[in-house]
């Protein structure tokens, strides 16, 4: 009797370890998704989890009962088929198959007529113009795929593109809505995977580029039948083999006990298992938070280069808003620090659970069970850093920087060796890099992409002064950021030198910047001028005041500067450090100081009330739109308005040149309503304006041209009124003077491809 109300006791003690390490697995799955829901993951992600994490806790307590409970041989024996049975289930449920059954394809009826923008002659399709497509009214409660299929195989490469609106999600988004696929040279199919619910009409866009030529077929939506069964009873044996190793691993350990004792002992074992504990864990963690680290920079930044993040990654921290450091933290860090946890506890819990059943015989699974899950976490973190490195383009980058390039050997003019005049009476400068600030604020008609426009004063300075712009009729437009130029240091670097950054100038630089290089600043201290650089954050942050005093002398006015002068008290900090309501009037203050010194003077100032994601609200901000972040960018503009009216009341203003100039385009938010009108088919472009410009030039050198950030550098200098031999410098070119851009002449493309890569002469520059 006393063994047998022991045993009671031990079922008992088993059910509560076992159930509370399912209990854990849930709370640890829910509360790292409750944290990573700042991102906007969907709670049917969450709710997958856990049917999961039921579903193995069922299968693993059915093969707890055939073990414990089911004495008579027959009785395990159909124990065993109800194990089977039920993980089959699971694995039909998981696959998708029943939900894929239901997806017939349907061919869509397509006539000639209903192709917008496209020439066509006898079958054959040529683009005619941009954005062509055509609409089509589906209303389907699943849409898999949508499949064009061609009647010939296309002779070039084309893009089949597919938008879709929802019975909740209306208009064709372009960002957040919209697939493609490429079709390669000799393909007939091009296959555009959808994967969304209640779809009433989709957009179908054949061919990108105005000329692209190819023989359509037809088009057809959840097509590849076939190839998608074969796919789901793949994955339906994948989930199969899955489930049953948890039975069956508990089999395996619960049967030998015997054998535990006696290998436990060995020498080598103990050996290899020693760091099980180091390894699985540290494993877990690793993959998670890489997994965790990749969400957060494609839910946050979009898709960015990898570039960028390796040099945001290697840039000192020193001066980064707190914001984003706390939500990379909340979302992408303490998500895995949860699960690993509740990992450790759900195997601590599980092993007792088995101890106290007798089927382990002390409180520790066997040495050889251990070695074989340290082998299985490091090929499961291996295998992690493999797909998430493909998913952010990290393996793209490593093999172009293996490759080596003549790129800037041939294309770059070394300033120092270009002969340049300058006027008899030199002109001051005043250059305002606005954070993050892009033409796409305006609205369509002025030519962005937002139903408002959020900038209407710099539109008007746009107007009523000189702005170079990719499009027509006067409408907003500006530069492309190149590679490696699409964020803050990057930005003043392609603006004030015209190269591109790469990973060696970033991170722990001490105090030279890049200092083989020829900068803007190099130039004009040359010529005598006093130069300042002003921002309302750490200048230390990415190097920004070692760049600034390397090329050269810049005065360095940020936020410690601010304190030690009193603009502002020793404790005041807000966002990065002070906002751009102090950073205009300690502007006014030291263009005053600059203007009474007697020699031309270069004041270069950085904005931050635009920063990425939500920018900040001060109190001279209204509340007249629906986001945060609109409502910063309206702030900005008006601020920034507001000082070039003061400086045109100077006495210093008929000597001074003043440029504005965004220092990149934004990051995007994918899941901001602020971008919600934002195409893939509109060039995004940095918004630049040049008043009182002391150069000649013909109206029609400033519409319609492709030209980078990096073609500020030369055109800041002609702005001036400095005549430049050949009208290059670095890899920029002088806008004012009509000449080819080198992306005009090569396409971004080829020259992104060719910046990342490994270059001798760039390398000089160090």
């Amino acid at each position: 009797m006393e063994n047998q109300g022991n045993m009671q006791s031990r079922k008992k003690a088993a059910v509560i370890y076992f159930l509370a390490a399912f209990f854990i697995a849930c709370i640890g799955i829910a509360g790292a998704n409750y944290l990573k829901g700042e991102l906007g993951l969907s709670a049917e992600e969450l709710v997958k989890k856990v049917e999961l994490t039921v579903e193995i806790a069922v299968l693993l307590g059915i093969a707890i009962a055939v073990r414990h409970l089911l004495k008579k041989r027959n009785r395990k024996i159909a124990g065993i088929i109800v194990l089977l049975f039920v993980a089959g289930v699971f694995s039909w449920q998981n696959s998708g198959i029943w939900q894929e059954s239901q997806l017939k394809p349907q061919r869509l009826e397509t006539p000639e007529s209903e192709f917008d923008r496209y020439d066509i002659k006898d079958g054959h399709f040529t683009v005619a113009e941009a954005n062509a497509n055509i609409v089509k009214e589906i209303n389907v409660d699943y849409l898999d795929n949508v499949t064009v299929h061609f009647s010939k195989p296309v002779t070039q490469k084309v893009i089949v593109r597919v938008l879709y609106e929802t019975k909740t999600q209306h208009g064709f988004d372009n960002k957040t809505r919209k697939m493609r696929v490429k079709v390669h040279k000799g393909e007939t199919v091009g296959c555009v995977s959808m994967k969304v619910k209640d779809v009433t009409r989709i957009k179908i866009g054949i061919g990108r580029k105005i000329g692209t030529q190819f023989d359509y077929g037809y088009t057809e939506i959840n097509g590849n039948y076939a190839a998608r069964m074969h796919q789901k009873k793949v994955s339906m044996v994948k989930y199969f083999v899955f489930f049953m190793l948890i039975p069956a691993g508990y089999f395996i350990l619960a049967a030998g006990k015997k054998w535990q004792e006696k290998t436990d002992k060995n020498i080598c074992l103990r050996i290899l298992s020693f760091p099980f504990g180091f390894i699985t864990i540290l494993s877990l963690f690793a993959a998670f938070l890489v997994v965790n680290l990749v969400e957060w920079v494609k839910m946050t930044c979009g898709n960015v280069s990898f570039s960028i993040i390796l040099l945001q990654l290697t840039s000192p921290i020193k001066g980064t808003d707190s914001g984003i450091i706390n939500s990379i933290i909340k979302t992408a860090v303490v998500p895995p620090v949860l699960l690993a946890v509740a990992a450790v506890l759900c195997y601590l819990f599980i092993v007792r659970g088995m101890y106290a059943l007798e089927d382990l015989p002390v409180k520790k699974i066997p040495r050889w069970s251990k070695i074989c899950i340290e082998v299985v976490m490091v090929v499961f973190f291996l295998h992690t850093v493999q797909v998430q490195g493909t998913e952010i383009g990290m393996w793209d980058y490593i093999q172009s920087v293996r490759e080596s390039s003549d790129f800037y050997e041939k294309e770059y003019v070394n300033p120092a060796k270009v002969k340049m005049t300058f006027p008899k009476e030199k002109k001051n400068l005043i250059y305002i890099f606005m954070e993050s600030m892009e033409s796409s604020y305006a609205d369509k008609e002025d030519g962005g992409t937002m139903d408002d426009n959020y900038i209407p004063n710099l539109t008007k300075l746009a107007r009523e002064n000189v702005q170079f712009t990719d499009k027509k009729d006067g409408k907003v437009g500006g530069p492309v950021c190149l590679e490696a130029t699409a964020y803050t240091a990057g930005g003043l670097v392609a603006q004030t030198s015209a190269i591109n950054l790469k990973v060696m100038n970033s991170g722990a630089v001490s105090d030279s910047f890049l200092p083989n290089l020829t900068a803007l600043g190099d130039i004009l201290n040359k010529q005598g001028y006093n130069q300042m650089f002003l921002c309302g954050s750490d200048g230390d942050f990415a190097g920004r005041d070692a760049y600034f005093k390397t090329h050269k002398d810049y005065q360095i006015e940020d936020y410690k500067a601010a304190i030690k002068e009193g603009d502002i008290p020793k404790d005041y900090k807000v966002y990065w450090g002070h906002e751009d309501k102090v950073l205009y009037e300690r502007a006014k203050k030291n263009l005053k100081k600059l203007s009474k010194e007697g020699k031309p003077f270069n004041l270069t100032m950085l904005t931050v009330d635009t920063h990425f994601p939500n920018g900040y609200i001060c109190d001279l901000c209204e509340n007249k739109y629906d986001t945060t972040y609109g409502n910063a960018v309206a702030c900005a503009d008006r601020q920034v308005y507001d000082f070039v009216q003061w400086i045109k009341k100077q006495d210093f203003y008929e000597d001074t040149t003043i440029i504005i100039a965004g220092d990149h385009t934004s990051m995007v938010d994918t899941g901001s309503k602020f971008w919600k009108s934002l195409s893939n088919d509109y060039q995004r472009t940095v918004y630049n304006a040049i008043i009182n410009p002391q150069c000649a030039y013909k109206k029609k050198v400033t519409a319609k041209r492709k030209f980078s950030t990096m073609d500020m550098f030369p055109t800041t200098l002609a702005a001036l009124g400095v005549e430049i031999d050949g009208n290059k410098l670095g890899l920029g070119t002088n806008l004012f003077s009509g000449e080819e851009t080198l992306r005009e002449q090569l396409g971004a493309n080829y020259i992104n491809k060719e910046l990342k890569r490994n270059d001798k002469m760039y390398n000089q520059f160090y």
